[in-house]
């Protein structure tokens, strides 16, 4: 696991193949035990983007459907849906973001279900508050596209001075994910993702040591003073306890 972990703090978009294949959330997102848990109302994109609610079978159906209707489940926050999946990951992952051990009540809420069927996708961004991010696909096939934070700045989806030129190498990568995967997605790295076939992945960001200096830049940049200093506060902890003591003490995060 401690190879994984350092792979998932990686400064180049990459695919881990097979990584996730053991953890237990893997087997508890396959589409036979989704279709064991109640049935309720979801809200998932239409085709063109638009908020529809529908039930959680009906995205289900999009997996095997001969005609899908375009439904993608891509902003169902996990905390929201079925809480007990995040703790199914394993403990090391879901401690990498260091933004648990805020309090409840500032602390992000950064892992989200995705479900969706074959042509959906997401369209080009960079991910929320600068932060790096995890994917692991339960079920169908993924095509990432990133571009560089250089792009990104000069595409406008960053503030200009985010990144350090000349140090992210190529500007465009592309990986295909298969099932088992877990793709990483650096901080300030573009992306756009298509679904190849129907697929279920479970995806969660977060920042810490070593992407916690681009986000204090980033905030610095945008001029967010409150955001800025909490991300000072936590390095400054993190420092004083050691990585290792304080990977300890960070909490589950109650999701």
């Amino acid at each position: 696991m401690s190879d994984a972990i350092e792979r998932l703090r990686g400064d180049r978009p990459a695919v881990l193949r097979g990584t996730g294949l053991e953890w237990p959330v893997y087997a508890a997102l396959q589409e036979t035990r989704l279709r064991a848990l109640p049935d309720r109302p979801v809200e998932a994109e239409s085709l063109d983007r638009r908020p529809v609610t529908v039930r959680f079978t009906e995205v289900l159906d999009e997996l095997r459907a001969e005609r899908p209707r375009g439904l993608y489940l891509r902003h169902q926050l996990v905390s929201q849906f079925e809480p007990h999946l995040w703790n199914l990951v394993p403990r090391d992952v879901r401690r990498l973001n260091w933004l648990l051990a805020l309090p409840a009540d500032v602390r992000p809420d950064w892992v989200w279900l995705l479900i969706g069927g074959p042509a959906t996708n997401s369209p080009l961004h960079v991910d929320t508050m600068a932060s790096a991010a995890w994917n692991l696909l339960c079920s169908g096939r993924k095509k990432w596209i990133f571009h560089s934070p250089e792009r990104a700045e000069e595409w406008q989806l960053l503030p200009p001075g985010c990144c350090v030129a000349g140090t992210y190498g190529e500007d465009s990568i592309e990986l295909v994910q298969e099932p088992g995967d877990i793709v990483v997605t650096p901080s300030g790295w573009a992306h756009e993702v298509h679904n190849v076939t129907g697929t279920v992945s479970l995806t969660a960001n977060f920042i810490n040591d070593a992407n916690l200096e681009f986000a204090k830049r980033y905030f610095e940049v945008l001029g967010d003073t409150a955001n800025h200093e909490v991300l000072k506060a936590v390095g400054t902890t993190f420092e004083r306890l050691g990585n290792g003591t304080a990977s300890v003490s960070v909490g589950d995060g109650g999701r």
